[in-house]
């Protein structure tokens, strides 16, 4: 373990190569549907065909190939509620696809459709997505490490990774949007830590540049370009009393990167122009929110994917961002407020239980604040015990107990399509192991 901790560059990669490597070594399966892609993640996908190949935003001929059940009739563009972002920085591993699909058929004779919808293009795709996994993996780390030790720094970003949720869609479900989300957050987080005191129109724009590149993404992770400048309210509530000018800076600053921020995400605007017949409509223009009456309790404690049910290691995060309010305010501050602003939005949502979902996957955005979280915990679980062996210990169980979930989940909850009971995902993480090994044997 101590090797482990002391080549951080390595331990990453590696762990980004071997969630790549199960990734491949699943390709060959049987799979339902005959695709690569699934879930949300094949509308997700259809842009990539539809625009780079066909020059469009018409997925009727996508549809048709990935989705050969649903009926699309009654629209004169086939819908897609979905967003570019995640399409977009998928594009160069979609092109490197293109072009083995080009050399195959010119250099081996093979033939070999160029329509963008093999298993070639989507394994390349997704083989990009696990990548922005890594990169997630490798931003969150320089992020936490700035304010705690190297040590509790990649130990918690392994946990949040590997004792949570994103590993289930770095090797299960790359085609979901959530690796790019958290990549982009982890930047974003990573960025502000680096320039947090400065208050140039520079780094209110990159504030505004990444927010405006999550907002692609996933739109609610836009919400995050308003914690740089919450951050900065103490210094403002002093500027105003002493009667100097550093307040007029914020404004500025905010409006800028607010400005920035939208000019990005007008990238999606013009796509759901040109689908719906207006800028600010979408296929979330008719979903419910209960603003008034959010699913707090049931998002975090629920059995069925509550966040903290599903994966504990993110209560021990959230209790070390209480914590670290004694270390640094303004850090446990704007992690606090991340994760609440997310709580709230996910729980005023209708489907409030994020659809097929391995646990809170639309809090996957938060990465990096859990683990700063978990980085200072352990910070202060090391300095009143004198071995390091429980805690490793205990990191080990939370691993463990992640990875009999997965596939429970992966290989029985999602066949099943049920909600899942308190059985499934304490005790019966274990049995159904247990009897599949039986039935092997």
């Amino acid at each position: 373990m101590d090797l482990f901790i002391r080549r951080p560059k390595f331990s990453l990669l590696l762990l980004t190569g071997i969630a790549l490597f199960a990734f491949w070594l699943t390709i060959p399966l049987p799979r339902s549907d005959n695709q690569l892609v699934g879930s949300d993640g094949t509308y997700y996908y259809v842009y990539l065909p539809s625009f780079w190949l066909d020059h469009d935003f018409d997925f009727t001929d996508e549809y048709r190939y990935f989705l050969p059940k649903a009926d699309f009739s009654d629209s004169v563009l086939p819908p897609n509620k979905f967003t570019i972002g995640a399409p977009l920085l998928w594009t160069p591993f979609f092109i490197l696809g293109h072009l083995i699909v080009w050399l195959l058929n010119f250099f081996r004779g093979v033939d070999l459709p160029m329509d963008g919808y093999g298993y070639i293009y989507q394994a390349f795709t997704l083989s990009g997505s696990i990548l922005y996994g890594g990169l997630a993996l490798w931003f969150t780390y320089e992020f936490v490490k700035q304010s705690t030790k190297q040590s509790a720094a990649l130990l918690a970003t392994i946990l949040t990774v590997f004792g949570g949720n994103l590993v289930y869609y770095m090797i299960a479900e790359p085609s979901m949007s959530h690796t790019v989300s958290a990549a982009c957050s982890s930047l974003f987080f990573l960025v502000w830590s680096r320039r947090r005191e400065r208050l140039d129109l520079k780094t209110a724009g990159l504030y505004g540049l990444i927010a405006g590149l999550m907002a692609l993404v996933r739109p609610q992770d836009g919400l995050f370009l308003m914690l740089p400048f919450l951050a900065q309210l103490p210094d403002v509530w002093r500027s105003v009393k002493e009667s100097n000018k550093m307040w007029m800076v914020w404004l500025r600053n905010g409006f800028a990167a607010a400005m920035i921020a939208f000019s990005v995400f007008s990238l999606q605007l013009f796509v759901w122009n040109n689908m719906y017949g207006g800028l600010f409509r979408s296929g979330y223009s008719h979903e419910a929110f209960y603003w008034f009456t959010p699913k707090l309790g049931a998002v975090l404690f629920s059995a069925y994917r509550g966040l903290f049910t599903w994966h504990p290691v993110y209560l021990l995060s959230v209790i070390g961002l209480v914590l670290l309010y004694r270390r640094d305010k303004i850090l446990s501050v704007v992690g606090l407020s991340g994760f609440v602003i997310q709580w709230y939005v996910v729980g005023s949502w209708h489907s409030w239980y994020q659809g097929d979902a391995f646990g809170g996957r639309m809090f996957i955005v938060c990465l990096p604040l859990f683990a700063l979280g978990l980085a200072y915990l352990i910070e202060r679980l090391e300095e009143r015990f004198t071995t390091f062996a429980w805690i490793y210990g205990l990191s080990a169980l939370l691993l463990l107990a992640n990875f009999l979930l997965f596939v429970e989940y992966r290989f029985d909850l999602v066949l099943r399509e049920v909600p899942p009971t308190w059985f499934d995902i304490t005790l019966r993480r274990f049995t159904f192991v247990l009897e599949k090994i039986n039935q092997l044997l």
